[in-house]
């Protein structure tokens, strides 16, 4: 059996502003470096931590997150959480615009508007990484996005000008998002529910209970489940099941590790257990599914 791929982690660089957190750059630019490089690493699948906004303006192609392809055309919108694997498609090479940020600048752009664009939408059931503007947003985002990318060359450029003007971007792009399901949900149980998905991202390989998870929310497990079904239509423990193999197909994929191994970082006491468990809900054992890959 051949080894797996390495998929490569990658962090979020300095950027020049007086605040790190933000960059944007050209898919033209991204090929550019990638294909000069000895590896291809935006073409092959990488995982990141930090956000990706994509803008398609010219050519068809598509775009890999989590084991999906999403086709994308001019004005395609493409949103990937930190966490997640992704690809380039740096054979069709369409062109268009990569905006990368971390937590903490979204967080601080975000204080003043109203978005929903990031996590925890990929475990919605409505939610798309991939969906279409019109051509009226289409033309704002580009004219936003050419005052931006004008702002951030500049030797010195001003960080409270850029996240008013990425706050402006933000909220065009969530008017171009379908709406999602959690959305209808009050205040306090969107609250709850994005609370659960933190807990479930920082302690899913040693807690798998839905009741530790309603504890560590300060919910009930009834109405954890109440609103987990409402968000996504699934319960908290087949939500925990989901991520939970999402990110074992993630390490198969990332990590050089024998399955002996991945079991022991994913909670499992045995590694038979963890094959049981993997081929259950993928209908493949992990060597499989490797193989596939």
């Amino acid at each position: 059996m051949q080894p797996p791929m390495n998929v490569p982690e990658v962090a979020f660089r300095q950027s020049p502003l007086p605040q790190p957190g933000f960059e944007i750059l050209s898919l033209e630019s991204l090929y550019q470096r990638a294909l000069a490089a000895p590896q291809d690493f935006a073409g092959q699948p990488h995982r990141i931590h930090f956000y990706n906004l994509l803008l398609i303006t010219e050519g068809q192609g598509e775009h890999f997150i989590d084991f999906q392809k999403y086709q994308l055309q001019p004005g395609s919108l493409v949103l990937i959480n930190q966490g997640q694997i992704q690809a380039f498609d740096t054979r069709s090479q369409p062109k268009g615009h990569l905006i990368l940020f971390t937590r903490e600048f979204l967080d601080t752009v975000t204080k003043g508007i109203e978005v929903q664009l990031f996590a925890p939408s990929q475990f919605v059931c409505n939610y798309r990484p991939c969906f279409q503007a019109s051509a009226e947003v289409r033309q704002a985002l580009e004219g936003l996005l050419e005052v931006i990318a004008a702002e951030f060359t500049q030797p010195r450029p001003n960080n409270a000008y850029l996240q008013l003007l990425f706050a402006a971007l933000l909220t065009k792009v969530n008017e171009a998002a379908p709406q999602l399901q959690h959305n209808t949900l009050s205040k306090a149980h969107t609250q709850a529910f994005e609370r659960f998905i933190s807990q479930l991202n920082q302690h899913l390989d040693r807690i798998h209970d839905a009741r530790q998870y309603a504890a560590r929310v300060g919910t009930s497990y009834k109405t954890l489940n109440v609103i987990c079904k409402a968000a996504t239509g699934k319960t908290a423990k087949q939500l925990i099941d989901e991520h939970r193999v999402l990110e074992a197909k993630r390490r198969l994929r990332v990590d050089n590790l024998q399955v002996q191994q991945l079991a022991s970082a994913l909670g499992f006491d045995e590694a038979s257990n963890f094959v049981k468990y993997f081929k259950k809900h993928t209908s493949m054992t992990p060597n499989q599914f490797r193989k596939a890959l």
